[in-house]
């Protein structure tokens, strides 16, 4: 990673976001910048942030508050701090446009979460918990290469944390190609060193003759809840299940897990 993007709507989760994001750029030797996006009526912030005359946002104060709480963290490298008002995704889509070494960090919200997935594509990490570290990691897969990229970089993000692989064989296939798929999982954790879960039950929806792909949902949610997972990876893809924006979008409010959201470029 070349540059850590901090993104923040408030000081509530501030030095959570922040104190993940630091440790990240002194770990990847990146860039660290900040975007505060105040968002209203969703997030209010104190009379200390607003100027006096016209009640509108100081951001000089915002700048000078964030700017302190990171040097409290042990960064003394420059660090760029950005305020706005409304419109995060759109805000941090045009901020990282483009960019494939970029991380952006933020905070769960139902609504600017959804908007993060749907319109940022550099890889994103959601944090819904206010745990520090991630000692385990559930990591749904498909068996491409494709995923060994998102194996790769959430080796490198997560030097000291378990990771758990979870193929849904959700596929009407007959029984040798079942088989070559065990195998190719089977290979594929020997190559990785990873320990992983075959789910074989198949879903099968009668009414739209395809995969179901609710019941395909409550196999991950449940091998996640299994796994006792601290953070849950998706290799989201538009228009692949099981891992679209649609699913990614679903296990991301349901899962209890923080969420790191790998999206390819």
């Amino acid at each position: 990673m070349q540059k850590i993007v901090a993104v923040l709507n408030d000081f509530d989760k501030a030095d959570l976001i922040l104190g993940r994001a630091v440790r990240w750029a002194k770990e990847q030797n990146a860039a660290l910048e900040i975007l505060f996006v105040h968002e209203a009526p969703l997030f209010t912030l104190p009379d200390f942030f607003h100027h006096r005359e016209n009640k509108t946002l100081d951001k000089t104060k915002i700048r000078e508050e964030l700017q302190e709480r990171v040097e409290k963290l042990g960064y003394d490298a420059a660090c760029a701090i950005f305020v706005f008002v409304d419109d995060t995704a759109d805000r941090v889509a045009a901020h990282t446009d483009g960019e494939r070494d970029t991380l952006v960090v933020a905070a769960y919200h139902k609504s600017l979460s959804e908007e993060l997935v749907e319109k940022c594509y550099p890889p994103l990490m959601v944090l819904k918990n206010d745990r520090r570290t991630t000692e385990k990691i559930s990591l749904p897969i498909e068996l491409d290469e494709e995923t060994k990229n998102c194996i790769e970089m959430t080796r490198s993000l997560f030097v000291q944390s378990s990771i758990h692989l979870i193929y849904d064989n959700h596929y009407l296939t007959d029984k040798e190609e079942n088989e070559a798929r065990k195998k190719r999982f089977e290979a594929l954790k020997e190559e990785t060193g990873l320990e992983g879960s075959y789910i074989e039950e198949f879903a099968w929806n009668e009414a739209d003759f395809g995969e179901d792909f609710d019941v395909v949902e409550e196999h991950l949610l449940a091998q996640i809840k299994k796994d006792g997972s601290d953070l849950t990876v998706l290799c989201s893809r538009e228009g692949d299940f099981p891992y679209s924006i649609g699913v990614t979008l679903s296990l991301l409010h349901k899962a209890a897990s923080d969420f790191f959201i790998f999206r390819y470029l």
